[in-house]
C-alpha cells in the first residue's frame, strides 16, 4: 500500500512539473509583446517622420524667403543705383 501511494505521488508530481514547463504560454506572451513593440515602433516612426517633414518644410521656407529677400534687395539696390546715375546725368546736363 505504501508503494502504491508513493507511485501516485510521484506521477502527480511529474505531471505537475510537465505542465509547468509548457511553451504555449511563452509563445502567446512573446507574440503579444512583439505585436506591442511593433505598434510602438510604428507610432514612434510616424511621429519622427512628421517632425522631420515639418523641420524640412520650415528650413525650405526660410531658404526660399532668404533667396526672395536677397533678390528683392538686389533689385532695390539696382534700381537705386540707376536712379542715382540718372540724377547724376541730369545734374551734369544741367551744369
Amino acid at each position: 500500500m505504501r508503494k502504491f501511494i508513493t507511485s501516485i505521488a510521484v506521477i502527480a508530481m511529474a505531471a505537475a512539473m510537465m505542465t509547468g514547463c509548457g511553451k504555449t504560454d511563452k509563445k502567446t506572451t512573446t507574440a503579444a509583446s512583439t505585436k506591442a513593440e511593433v505598434q510602438t515602433e510604428a507610432k514612434t516612426e510616424a511621429k519622427t517622420e512628421k517632425e522631420t517633414e515639418k523641420a524640412t518644410e520650415k528650413a525650405t521656407e526660410k531658404a526660399t524667403e532668404a533667396k526672395t529677400e536677397a533678390k528683392s534687395e538686389a533689385a532695390s539696390s539696382e534700381a537705386a543705383s540707376e536712379e542715382a546715375s540718372s540724377e547724376a546725368e541730369s545734374a551734369s546736363a544741367a551744369n
